[in-house]
């Protein structure tokens, strides 16, 4: 359709300029001495155009044949270049294919002609790694770096999640702390030093860097919340010489209020302080976080602390029967700490009730102790036998796990030596 309506444009003005000359074609003289030349006005105007067209398709030749060994030199890069898209494809298609020989190949095929020659770099790194050659590795990485020295971010970042993938931590975290001197707030470089941190057993670096996790949002909020409680859980079992209540109290203080509440990081503290001898500050604290929420590996270790006040310590236990009557672990609990204060009977009721609701082993032992304390040695005898059965299995009736070795009795230096960690 434009090009109907071109066309007769043009045919419109042929005509009207035709018409025009028709009435006054007018006249060109052109003179110098001795010649004169004198012709019509339109053989004048086609002349002139046709003249311009040829002296232009003159000049642009020239222009042409004064290039070409340019656009020939252009030619060539393109098709190098070309050659090295192509090649670059075909080696990423073969290190997806596990074709590690041929990927090597293809990446390096004219590399030096290549636009992203970073990437090749980086992918021969992985295929050197997949193949053993770390030295390999290290020099692509330098290679990488090198061709875009304006990225070291990110080839850094890939040169410690290879150096992760191989294992090789320590390098892993030298080339990470490097890379947060240069991007401190970097999410991804975060979340691989935690990484590396963790596999490392760096739990106090690991604790610090949580913090910078949660602000700048490097990982999901529920693998952050596990990386804290790991650290913590873990710094706070490290073993603590005798008379270290100080250092054990600043350690508890130093985690985050929200993370206190956990009942695995109470339990490591109080275990802690058993074994410190601070009886009653570990009652404080496992009645404390009971009264916050129920949780039986507490209740049962709360009949193995020996506070000053083991009547008060009873009465608490006792206290929790009215929500959890039915607990065999709460009854074992009572039951310990009836014998403690010499409620003999009392004692052997809590027993025999936390047996019959499939208590652990530990119920079986406890009550033949009481048994045997009181003269009953053919029934302790039997109560012993279930107890040992149920510790060579390693399971309690109920679906637990027996973890007091059957030969230990009660006292303060076996339980709290068994629990202390």
């Amino acid at each position: 359709m434009k090009f109907l309506i071109f066309v007769l444009i043009v045919l419109f003005a042929s005509v009207t300029l035709a018409l025009a000359v028709m009435h006054d074609p007018g006249y060109v003289l052109i003179a110098r001495t001795p010649w004169s030349v004198e012709m019509p006005l339109t053989v004048f105007a086609i002349s002139l155009v046709f003249g311009f067209g040829a002296m232009y398709a003159v000049v642009r030749a020239a222009i042409r044949l004064w290039n070409t060994p340019r656009d020939v030199t252009q030619w060539r890069r393109r098709q190098r270049e070309r050659r090295a898209r192509e090649a670059l494809v075909q080696g990423l298609i073969s290190l997806s294919e596990g074709n590690w020989e041929k990927a090597e190949k293809q990446l390096l095929a004219d590399i030096g002609h290549s636009e992203t020659s970073s990437i090749n770099y980086l992918a021969a790194a992985f295929v050197a790694q997949a193949r053993g050659n770390t030295e390999k590795r290290d020099e692509y990485l330098a290679l990488a770096h090198s061709s875009v020295p304006g990225h070291a971010l990110a080839t850094g970042m890939a040169q410690a999640q290879l150096q992760i993938l191989a294992h090789q931590d320590e390098r892993a975290l030298a080339t990470l702390s490097q890379l947060r001197t240069m991007d401190p707030k970097a999410p991804r470089v975060l979340g691989l030093l935690a990484q590396t941190y963790r596999e490392l057993h760096d739990w106090e670096s690991l604790a610090n860097v949580i913090p910078e996790l949660r602000k700048h949002k490097a990982l999901p909020a529920p693998e952050i919340d596990a990386l804290e409680l790991e650290a913590r859980r873990e710094l706070l079992m490290l073993a603590l010489p005798s008379g270290a209540t100080g250092v054990l109290k600043q350690a508890w203080n130093a985690i985050p209020h929200h993370l206190r509440r956990q009942p695995d990081l109470v339990a490591i503290y109080a275990r802690h302080l058993m074994a410190q001898g601070a009886m009653d500050d570990a009652e404080k604290l496992l009645a404390t976080a009971l009264g916050n929420g129920w949780n039986e590996d507490l209740v049962r270790l709360y009949g193995l602390v020996q506070a000053t006040d083991p009547a008060a310590q009873l009465e608490t236990a006792e206290g929790w029967l009215a929500t959890q009557s039915d607990s065999p672990v709460l009854l074992l609990t009572v039951g310990r700490l009836a014998v403690r204060n010499k409620l003999l009977d009392q004692a052997r009721e809590y027993l025999e009730k936390s047996i019959l609701l499939h208590g652990p082993a530990e119920a079986y032992q406890e009550l033949a102790d009481l048994l045997e304390q009181r003269g009953e040695h053919e029934k302790a005898l039997g109560y012993y036998r279930h107890a040992l059965e149920l510790y060579g299995g390693n399971v309690r009736p109920g679906g637990g796990t027996a973890d007091r070795p059957f030969s230990a009795r009660r006292g303060a230096s076996d339980s709290v030596g068994h629990y202390s960690r």
